[in-house]
């Protein structure tokens, strides 16, 4: 019975110094990871639950809650979570004052998760951490019957030992994603039948793509024997006097691509590259090239995050899916639009969402629109020192727009 008085005592209120004492706990998930948010409102806080494994790794999930009105209490924000992923399974004792056991099962992930069972009093003991995030301040617990939680709250359950009630935080911590999301967006892709530039000769071949911000663009690549990505893409370096990549000190630090005279796709500041060879993170410029193979650089800012796990000791790592459409270069020739001088033409606003104004000091009467193959795409005709100029009917991506021997990049963003 004193077991039981005590234990009961942790399920339903944790005091600081528990808190201290039996101490586990996870850093605080930013809100901005969660991936799948349940129940509606303008409230927000976090809810991270840590389950105990066979080999010792504990693992932790993180939903995100929302309601509006009043601070919810704790007992309907766990059954909020309940409600919209039938993934977790939340048993309550007989008067819904405290929880006997909680289960997660995700096939996808393979995973099957539930408390360190007591034989003894048939359940499992949880307790919970309860962080005021704007105070950066630990809350005095009363229970699932008794706390109400804030918005921008997290709330950290992690599983005891019933044998000496230790507890652990977790090792890997992952977002819960929506499981009635749909498929996952799909990673863009473009065959190799549509490159219009080959470097190289051979009987292998490879596809590199590279995704900036707001452009993707594609290579291909032929070679005999064995290659890497470095040997890749040092060789289109070689070829296309438009791409060059630049070396760190841990690696691949930047890949440009000189679309127009003083114009060069690069990196945004404070970002990086990851790669991925079809479709799955590899080696990077390591990766030894197999026939076939599609190997794609992209840029984190161009990328939607399809997950987020935080591993200890090691911090947050997140996936990415880059579905911005690829287009192929064409082969870079002696005279083309990426000789063109930048001059005395003034294009607003850019980007543009449907039309712009060019303004130009000389005397020419038309306006040629280039897409980044340097194929034309419009002419227009200039009648007056300001044109209005209508870009409804043009898709969005990077231009050049030239006016006689004058020009300068567009980008149309509807």
């Amino acid at each position: 019975m004193v077991k039981k008085l005590l234990t009961l005592t942790f399920g339903l209120m944790l005091s600081m110094a528990s808190m201290a004492q039996y101490g586990a706990s996870n850093p605080t998930v930013p809100q901005s990871d969660i991936l799948f948010w349940t129940g509606s409102g303008n409230n927000r806080a976090v809810v991270a639950i840590t389950w105990p494994t066979d080999d010792g790794d504990n693992i932790g999930v993180a939903w995100g809650v929302q309601w509006n009105g009043s601070n919810l209490l704790m007992r309907d924000i766990m059954d909020t979570i309940a409600a919209y992923d039938s993934r977790l399974v939340i048993t309550w004792n007989s008067t819904h004052s405290y929880i006997n056991d909680l289960s997660y099962v995700d096939a996808v992930r393979g995973l099957n998760l539930t408390g360190i069972y007591d034989d003894t009093y048939e359940m499992s003991w949880w307790f919970y951490h309860w962080k005021d995030t704007q105070a950066d301040t630990n809350k005095f617990s009363g229970g699932v019957m008794a706390d109400f939680v804030v918005n921008t709250d997290f709330v950290d359950w992690i599983c005891m030992d019933p044998d000496d009630y230790s507890s652990a935080p977790a090792d890997t911590m992952i977002m819960a994603d929506d499981p009635n999301a749909g498929p996952m967006p799909e990673e863009a892709t473009i065959a190799a039948n549509d490159i219009l530039y080959w470097v190289g000769e051979g009987s292998n071949q490879a596809v590199l793509a590279v995704n900036w911000a707001d452009t993707a663009l594609a290579w291909g690549y032929r070679y005999e024997g064995s290659k890497t990505v470095s040997d890749m893409l040092n060789d289109i370096a070689a070829a296309d006097p438009r791409f060059s990549i630049q070396l760190g000190d841990w690696g691949l630090d930047d890949i440009l691509f000189v679309t127009a005279t003083g114009d060069t796709l690069r990196k945004q500041t404070y970002s990086y590259w990851e790669s991925k060879n079809n479709g799955t993170y590899d080696m990077g410029m390591g990766q030894t090239l197999t026939n076939g193979d599609f190997e794609k650089w992209g840029e984190p800012a161009a990328g939607t995050v399809v997950d987020s796990t935080y591993y200890d000791g090691w911090g947050w790592s997140y996936t990415y899916v880059y579905t911005m459409e690829i287009s192929p270069v064409s082969a870079p020739a002696p005279i083309s639009i990426n000789t063109i001088a930048e001059e005395s033409i003034s294009v607003y606003p850019n980007p543009s969402a449907g039309s712009i104004v060019v303004k130009s000091t000389g005397s020419d009467n038309a306006a040629i629109l280039y897409d980044m193959r340097g194929s034309v795409v419009a002419t227009y005709a200039i009648e007056n020192a300001e044109t209005r100029i209508d870009l409804g009917n043009i898709p969005n991506g990077i231009y050049l727009i030239r006016l006689g021997t004058h020009s300068t990049k567009l980008v149309v963003r509807h």
